[in-house]
């Protein structure tokens, strides 16, 4: 019996990475913005959800990091430079929410802080009022860096989908290249993120991450693939929908009401999907005629 409840749970883990790993690869985010408040739902301490987070985003932020340094849309040394500082802000940040965890403080503050950046990007991505910023200088990078870092260790994603934009803001990079270094600075700082939690005490679970990171590179190609069948208009209010919908499945979660926190979770991915399949239909349709 033990072994058939192991052999489930390897598949819905690999499933689950593989749903996420091709939400990742659509949107280009990391799947932690999904996968940490998931988890907090279906009971996971927050320190091993953001672990589990960070151990599924190393896999999908590597392989970006290869896959852009091929197209050369890595700007290196701003990488590195954003990847220190990114550490220092991971490394402060992961004491603070072992502290929070140890007074049981760490999943409210945690769902805060969800609530508030995904509403933030929602806004941001629906709004219709184009904010051309003045460039911030190359002072900025290191502020970027340790936002990102800060955010990386709190939440348990990769902090691309805040540093991506302040970097095509703050220092006006082209946004190919925004993501390529973004990616790049991501992955140290996402290792550094995963070595500070281990460093603390924190135990790893090898066996789950590794099953999340096997699903995430199967599903994060082919949402790539989809891409291109929706324009970017589209793309970012699907995207501030999402960002909305887990926003608010967070705050059912803080009011204890689990079951609906995670019906939401599950409906968005439902429509997302049924979206993605109608589009492939109606393309094959074109086809046909």
């Amino acid at each position: 019996m033990k072994e058939v409840t192991y052999d489930m749970e390897w598949i819905l883990f690999m499933i689950g990475g593989a749903v996420i790993g091709v939400i990742s690869g659509f949107f280009g985010i990391g799947g932690g913005i999904v996968l940490t408040p998931t988890l907090l739902v279906l009971g996971y301490e927050p320190s091993q959800a953001i672990i589990l987070s960070l151990m599924l985003t190393l896999g999908s932020t590597v392989t970006g990091t290869l896959s852009h340094l091929r197209l050369k849309n890595v700007s290196k040394k701003l990488a590195v430079f954003l990847g220190v500082f990114g550490v220092i802000g991971s490394v402060v940040t992961v004491p603070f929410v072992k502290w929070l965890d140890a007074i049981n403080g760490a999943s409210t503050f945690i769902s805060i802080v969800y609530i508030g950046i995904l509403s933030w990007f929602s806004y941001q991505f629906l709004s219709k009022r184009q904010q051309d910023s003045k460039p911030k200088g190359i002072f900025a990078a290191p502020v970027i860096g340790l936002f990102t870092g800060m955010i990386s260790s709190l939440m348990g994603v990769s902090g691309g989908f805040v540093m991506t934009p302040l970097l095509t803001k703050w220092l006006k990079l082209d946004l190919n290249k925004a993501i390529g270094t973004s990616i790049s600075a991501a992955s140290i700082i996402v290792l550094s993120g995963i070595t500070s939690y281990m460093y603390t005490g924190e135990s790893l679970d090898y066996r789950h991450g590794i099953l999340l990171i096997i699903g995430a590179l199967i599903g994060t190609p082919i949402g790539s693939i989809q891409l291109k069948r929706f324009s970017g208009v589209i793309v970012k209010r699907m995207l501030a929908v999402l960002y909305m919908v887990v926003a608010v499945s967070v705050f059912f979660k803080m009011l204890s009401i689990a079951t609906v926190s995670l019906g939401l979770i599950l409906g968005a991915v439902l429509v997302f999907f049924g979206m993605l399949i109608y589009s492939v239909q109606q393309s094959k349709r074109t086809a046909n005629y």
